[in-house]
Parts: C-alpha cells; structure tokens; sequence
C-alpha cells in the first residue's frame, strides 16, 4: 500500500491518539516508512517572498559643498543652475534656510530647491532621485509638492500682471519698440497671448469637463503674455481643459491698455485688447498677406515660449505623472514658468536674442512683492 506525505504524517499523529496495535496498518506503514525528518520533509513548503524590484536609498544628499565639488557641466545637466546660482536662488525666492514638512522631515533650503529642480528636470520615476540623493520616495513628494506650494504663492504675483515690474508702462513701451524693430508693420504692439493645452491623466471625477475636443485628451489649459525679452509677463490657469481661448480670456480679466495692443492669434478676433490676423472667408488682398506675413515671423516667438518650459523642464510633459487630484498640477506648471523666466534672467534665451532686448536681472525680476 503506497501513501503520499500528507497520509503519512496522518500516520504519525493519529497512531497514539487512537491507541492502535502493531497489527494495524497504520502501525505497519509507521514501522516501514522512513524517519519522520523525512516526513516532515515532503510536505510542500510556501515560496521565498519576492524581491520587489525596488531600489535602495543611495547617493549623497544635497548640500553647497556637494553640488560645488562637481564638474559644472554635471550640476548644470542636473539641475539646469550651476551651484552658485542656486544659492542666488535659494536667497531671492526667500526659501528658508531649514524646511520643516508636515510630516516634521528637515531639509536645508538649498537641497528642497535642488530636489524641486532635479524633479522637474526629469520624467523619470522618483526612484532615480532615491539612488542619486539619498531620501526616500515619500521625503522627496513632500518637499518638492510643499515647495512648488509655496513658490507658486510667494511669487505667483510676477505673473499676474506685474504693472510694478515686467509690466511697467516705460518697459511695455520698450517691448513695442523691440517688436516693431524686428519687422512688425505696427509699433503698438508689446506682447504675444496664446493659450497652451497641458496634457494629464485622466481624473477620477469631472472627465467630461476635463477633456479636451479639440487635442482628444484631458487636460488643463493655461493663457499667457511672451513679451520680446523672452519672459512669460502673465500666466493664467489652470482651467478646465474644455475651455476655449476666449473663455480664458474673459476669465483672466486682462487689463486693457489704452495705448498698446496684444496679438493674438484669429481665434481671438480683434478687440480694443488684441490685434490679430486677417481671416474670415475670401481672399485676401496683397496688403493683407503681406500684413500677416509680417506679423506670423515674429509672433511665431510665443510658441518658444511654451517650447521652452517643456524643454527645460520635461517633467511638465509626463502627462502620465499629471494627476488631477493626487500632486497640484497647476503649482507644478506655474512655478516651472517662474524658473523659466529666472533662468532667462542668467542666460537670456532665443526669444531674447531675435528681438535684441535683454531681461533684467535675476534680483530686479524678484524685487517687486
């Protein structure tokens, strides 16, 4: 008689507690069998737990000291600032020497802004800054989402139309005059208004107000003013991403200057705001051609603009880590375009460059509160 491993222990246990003789068969397979280690030894065994796959902390935390021992080609390609300029950063934008996070985590001033930036540099998962900088995933989420937070209220005026800075009447002037020289046929313009379509995730709640028609995707949309010195000078948004232009428009409650225009492109329309293209049924006359030919080449400089965010900072196109109601999406783009524009500041852009008129520097953009 032939018994599997699980009889045989049954064998075992059950002997003693019924009392059985030699003459029993279950006596008899006992007697017979092999020792009970063997026994033991044949019952299947659960599998060792899986490695996760994840990576270990690793790499060196962030600190001055740190980020001056490397080749500045390496700091500039991780975090688009050299060191110095960091610590300029870290002073101007009134980062506080120590942060606190919520969950009581200390971090130096100069390591939240270089996390933030190392961050937005990249669209990879935050398990590469785990092995770079030594901090866990969830230390690394908070600070970058507090910092982004605070950065995004603390200077988030510098987009909303700064008439004190960027935006003063004697610098839109300068703009128009920096347009006008680079081949627009009007000297009233001073600036460029479009609206960018940021891609997301698809949310939880409110998808159908989320999605866009027009690009198929859900998304958010922002409307902004590039100016020739090749600074965002107005950022609105997010809104729904159904939205139209028009809509954002309404919504930003730009003001209008009574001496100078915006242009925009036909979906605006003309309005005592903004200038646009000719457009509407029919051909167009020689002059009208002409007309928007000229403006096409410059105005063209909004659209680097947005490149530029994107380029700079490809976490703001990772549309798949865009979560609507888990990260602040919106914190993240704006302080992206605070960055842009500081970094402008340092080294003025191709905007910049094609209309001859240089920014100011990084302390004067900062100054107004």
């Amino acid at each position: 008689m032939s018994f599997n491993p699980l009889r045989r222990v049954l064998c075992t246990l059950l002997g003693p507690i019924l009392e059985m003789d030699d003459t029993d068969i279950f006596h008899v397979h006992t007697a017979t069998t092999s020792a009970p280690d063997d026994t033991w030894l044949g019952i299947p065994q659960p599998p060792p737990p899986r490695e996760t796959g994840h990576p270990e902390i690793g790499g060196t935390q962030i600190t001055y000291e740190w980020l001056k021992s490397l080749p500045s080609r390496d700091c500039l390609f991780r975090f688009r600032f050299y060191a110095d300029e960091m610590a300029d950063l870290v002073r101007i934008l009134d980062i506080p020497r120590i942060w606190k996070t919520q969950s009581r985590g200390l971090f130096t001033g100069i390591e939240a802004l270089g996390l933030l930036l190392a961050r937005f540099r990249s669209a990879r998962d935050q398990y590469d800054l785990l092995m770079k900088y030594n901090r866990c995933r969830t230390s690394i989420s908070e600070i970058v989402n507090e910092l982004a937070i605070y950065l995004s209220e603390r200077w988030g005026h510098l987009l909303d139309f700064d008439t004190n800075g960027i935006l003063s009447p004697v610098r839109m002037q300068e703009y128009a005059r920096a347009i006008y020289n680079a081949g627009a046929p009007l000297d009233s313009i001073y600036a460029f208004i479009d609206c960018t379509i940021r891609h997301i995730c698809r949310p939880m709640l409110w998808q159908q107000v989320a999605y866009n028609g027009h690009k198929k995707i859900h998304a958010n949309k922002f409307q902004a003013l590039v100016l020739p010195n090749g600074l965002f000078g107005h950022l609105f948004g997010p809104m729904e991403g159904r939205r139209n232009d028009n809509a954002l428009l309404a919504a930003s409650e730009h003001r209008h200057n009574e001496a100078l225009l915006i242009f925009g492109d036909p979906a605006y329309s003309i309005s005592p705001l903004i200038m646009s293209p000719f457009a509407g049924a029919g051909e167009r006359s020689a002059e009208e051609t002409a007309w928007n030919a000229a403006m096409s080449v410059v105005c063209i400089e909004v659209e680097h603009g947005f490149s530029n965010v994107v380029k700079l900072w490809p976490f703001m196109d990772a549309w798949w880590k865009q979560r609507l109601y888990s990260s602040p999406i919106g914190h993240y783009y704006r302080v992206s375009v605070l960055l842009t524009n500081a970094l402008n500041c340092i080294r003025p852009n191709q905007t910049s460059q094609y209309f001859d008129l240089l920014p100011p520097e990084l302390e004067e953009y900062f100054t107004t509160k």
